[in-house]
């Protein structure tokens, strides 16, 4: 019996989960989404752990070829099942936040998923609550566990005077910074608007590389009208990540619909507080002394943040404290229990 993962690397989240499964015991071997693989290397019992049902099916092309790759999609996690495969997944979203045309193949996947699989992990009550909200099926089968911490993920040693150097910033600069891939449902036009109400020396950092270039032409036209708003367009490197964080303040997360945050985790792995909207795992994860949090409906409620967040004081020793109680023995041991807990029936 085997436990394989689709991906089993390549992003930090599965990175530290794999590691901390394998650190209990358990080994994980890479999966392969396709008939062949499924074919030549399933055996009843054994289990498949996914994470982002989208990538199966999503893709370029018309509608009509969006439909096939669907099909294949549910075909495959069929034919696993079929073959007395265990199917386990993580659900960081909600939904995909690039939606695929139509749209209803989305919701379809997220209820197949939920009818295939053994067992649901999701990053906290609150968004445990959201999940099984929109679909209520998953109440059965789902398991609340935490987003594991990034503290010594990345490269941490350059001071905040070197990195506000490097990165061209002034030394008494208030630094908002926003992180990661740039794409439209992070709400970064809403972010910039909501900056240019920000009086006083301050400075709103954007890195992160874009995928589409139209929106990367759009973000950067309204930068331009604010000399204080400066755009990185470009993946950054592992070395180079700590220059944006410890440059900065606070990180700010404004999202407009969101379930787990690793831009959250990622700024409490290097003690700053973190800017973001009230949904999701964030209230069970953003603590009024790691963070503010703003309501999504609330009127100008980044706005009103952004200039909050200048008159509070936070520990940066206090917020990586905080960051390392969410371990990742935690996660690992509650898939590693639905693994060996299947095998355990079937024997």
């Amino acid at each position: 019996m085997a436990l394989y993962a689709i991906p089993s690397a390549g992003y930090p989240y599965v990175d530290r989960l794999y590691a901390a499964v394998r650190a209990l015991g358990v080994e994980v071997e890479e999966g392969a989404f396709t008939g062949r693989w499924m074919w030549a290397s399933l055996r009843s019992g054994d289990a498949l752990h996914f994470h982002w049902p989208s990538f199966f099916y999503d893709g370029p092309g018309s509608p009509p070829r969006v439909v096939g790759r669907f099909a294949r999609f549910a075909m495959l996690l069929v034919f696993a099942r079929a073959m007395g495969c265990r199917l386990f997944w993580t659900a960081h979203n909600l939904m995909p936040h690039e939606r695929v045309t139509p749209r209803f193949l989305d919701v379809a996947a997220r209820h197949l998923c939920i009818a295939l699989c053994e067992r649901v992990f999701v990053h906290g009550a609150s968004a445990g609550r959201v999940l099984a909200g929109r679909f209520p099926p998953v109440r059965h089968k789902m398991e609340v566990t935490h987003h594991g911490h990034l503290v010594g993920f990345y490269p941490q040693g350059v001071t905040r005077t070197d990195a506000r150097v490097r990165l061209e910033v002034s030394e008494s600069a208030f630094v908002y910074l926003f992180f990661g891939a740039c794409k439209p449902y992070k709400g970064l036009e809403k972010l910039i608007h909501a900056f240019k109400g920000v009086t006083g020396d301050c400075v709103l950092l954007i890195a992160g590389r874009f995928t589409d270039a139209t929106y990367q032409r759009t973000i950067e036209a309204l930068a331009k009208s604010d000399p204080r708003v400066r755009v990185d367009a470009r993946f950054v490197p592992d070395d180079e990540v700590q220059n944006y964080l410890v440059a900065s303040d606070v990180v700010v997360v404004p999202y407009r619909d969101i379930l787990t945050s690793a831009t959250v985790v990622l700024a409490f792995a290097f003690g700053r507080p973190a800017v973001s909207v009230r949904l999701g795992c964030l209230p069970d994860v953003v603590p009024p002394a790691a963070g503010l949090l703003y309501e999504p409906d609330a009127p100008n409620g980044l706005e009103h943040a952004l200039e909050q967040v200048r008159r509070l004081r936070f520990s940066e020793a206090s917020i990586i404290a905080h960051a390392l109680r969410f371990d990742w023995e935690a996660p690992a041991r509650a898939l590693v229990e639905a693994y060996k807990g299947g095998a355990s029936r079937d024997a």
